[in-house]
């Protein structure tokens, strides 16, 4: 195949990509940051109390939570641009829930933000957390890519400049862009609506330097 043919095939590539509703950006995961285990219990934020225990167990990061808003549990590990990816495996059977990762959270730990969020029901989101408030950048879709109720998902969050896009069981869900929050730390997420309860593990945590395919 000629150069100039290459050329044409990859722009009908990325135009046919974007008519299917794929991501307008093509991301790398570099230079491995963090291969987290889970086997230390200081690595990671804990914490017990009313209606909320997160912490290190057994080898994963456990949420357990009834408080009816968001709860989250971060480690120190400042970054910026990065892609993190995980594997999530929800135990309760009320599925009006929300779990998945968060980056550039604020370091006092106030809450602030990017949401990377899936449901037991089968739906996503992307989010920034602003004070008290988890606003939607993404509202909440539906999605067949989503494993619902108690079984394992695969969730990938891509950060990387002001640019943010979800992936779960290796499909792009979405992508949005915003400028607010430029670093932070890595964590997890969790909540449950309508006076239900959310338990979820998360395993196989890994974080990686991110860029744009050609930069």
């Amino acid at each position: 195949m000629s150069k100039k043919s290459k050329i044409l095939f990859l722009f009908s590539a990325l135009l046919l990509l974007a008519a299917c509703g794929g991501p307008t950006q093509e991301y790398h995961a570099n230079e491995l940051l963090l291969e987290e285990s889970f086997n230390s219990a200081s690595a990671w934020e804990s914490y017990a109390g009313g209606d909320v225990d997160i912490r290190v167990d057994d080898g994963e990061y456990r949420m357990q939570t009834d408080a009816g808003g968001y709860v989250w549990g971060l480690n120190e590990q400042e970054h910026d641009n990065v892609v993190i990816e995980v594997t999530s495996n929800q135990l309760s059977s009320f599925e009006n829930n929300a779990y998945g990762v968060m980056c550039r959270a604020d370091e006092s730990n106030n809450g602030d933000g990017y949401y990377f969020l899936i449901s037991g029901d089968g739906y996503y989101l992307i989010a920034k957390g602003e004070g008290d408030n988890v606003n939607p950048l993404v509202e909440w879709t539906a999605s067949s890519a989503i494993n619902e109720g108690q079984t394992e998902n695969k969730i990938v969050a891509v950060c990387i400049d002001n640019y943010f896009a979800l992936y779960v069981n290796d499909e792009f869900l979405t992508e949005v862009n915003d400028s607010e929050y430029t670093s932070g730390y890595a964590g997890f997420a969790a909540a449950a609506f309508d006076g239900g309860a959310a338990d979820v593990v998360f395993d196989d945590l890994t974080i990686s330097v991110g860029s744009f395919f050609g930069d």
